[in-house]
């Protein structure tokens, strides 16, 4: 049986990527701050990604590793996290794999993250992805699309979002993030070396209003690099055939809403 890490194993990525490494028989370490975290099926570690020494510590002897970190918007993140953090806290989970001889690094970055944007969260982990390539890890890269898990909720009345209303966007569930990771880890010889970007689906945020049954509402922002990404996203290129050919189980976003009304996600 392998070991594999998992950082952030309490967040969405994680907590799905674990999931799904659990069901295929790995090994898995849940990394976390909190030792009473529970994370089914796996054995929970204490370390935390602003301290080097206890990432390795919890690396060693393992055969792979899962690096996401926390979003500097997401409100569960530590007092203080930012941007800056960010690119300083996955530059220590390459360091500590690195140090502990880890043979396959996967790292959950960003579709717009492929180059420098202005946008100081999505350039945190474009500055991540240039360490990791410094370093010469054995390293697969994901490259999450917009998160339909976002979107949607039970009981929503309006669906408001950054998106312009007139371009298609990517989605990607987030459970299905975790089902592709496990088959990346499951293949290193396929995957290291290479980049995935992620989507089941591409829709305007209109046509997802319709699904919905609710109107689109689109943010105002003052930040003009932001509201740039989001008016001309970049493409990513996302292969969804390729992607349901290697998890027949990617959802459309009408799978995903009728699967979240009907609690079976």
């Amino acid at each position: 049986m392998k070991t594999a890490v998992v950082t952030g194993a309490t967040g969405k990525q994680g907590g799905a990527v674990a999931r799904h490494l659990v069901a295929a028989g790995w090994d898995v370490r849940a990394v976390t701050r909190d030792p009473a975290a529970d994370v089914p099926g796996t054995s929970v570690v204490v370390a935390d990604q602003a301290s080097p020494d206890s990432l390795i510590r919890a690396f060693s002897g393992a055969d792979a590793v899962f690096s996401v970190q926390p979003a500097p918007h997401d409100p569960r993140s530590p007092q203080g996290y930012s941007p800056a953090v960010e690119t300083r806290w996955g530059r220590n989970v390459a360091d500590a794999a690195q140090a502990a001889g880890v043979s396959h690094l996967v790292y959950a970055s960003l579709v717009a993250a492929t180059s420098q944007t202005g946008v100081a969260s999505f350039d945190s982990k474009w500055e991540v992805e240039r360490h990791i390539e410094d370093l010469g890890l054995p390293t697969t890269v994901l490259r999450p699309t917009t998160f339909m898990d976002g979107l949607y909720t039970p009981g929503l009345t309006r669906l408001t979002h950054l998106l312009n209303p007139s371009v298609p966007y990517h989605l990607i569930a987030v459970d299905d993030i975790g089902a592709i990771a496990a088959r990346v880890f499951a293949d290193p010889a396929r995957f290291i070396g290479s980049s995935l970007s992620l989507a089941g689906d591409v829709l305007t945020p209109v046509e997802m209003a319709e699904l919905i049954g609710v109107p689109y509402e689109r943010f105002q922002v003052d930040y003009p690099e932001l509201r740039k990404v989001f008016d001309h996203p970049a493409e990513p290129a996302a292969d969804i055939e390729a992607l349901r050919a290697l998890h027949p189980g990617l959802r459309s976003f009408a799978a995903f809403v009728s699967e979240v009304r009907n609690g079976v996600v």
